[in-house]
């Protein structure tokens, strides 16, 4: 339960990360420091994200696994 919590809240700021870098482009122009924050929260929550799909897939396979045998 816990990693899919992870999972979630992690997709969420990607989602929120990837919305303001699309504002910065297409719509206005925001400042430089919010644009570096944004880019410094979206590398650490793609580790973050990597490990909790990781994590799902495994625990995915061994229930798969335990309903085999």
């Amino acid at each position: 339960m816990k990693t899919k919590t992870v999972f979630m809240v992690s997709l969420i700021i990607l989602i929120a990360a990837v919305i303001i870098i699309g504002v910065n482009w297409f719509i206005l122009p925001l400042p430089d420091m919010v644009i570096r924050v944004t880019g410094i929260l979206m590398l650490a929550d793609i580790i973050a994200f990597t490990y909790s799909v990781v994590r799902l897939k495994m625990e995915q396979k061994l229930r798969r696994d335990n309903r085999n045998h």
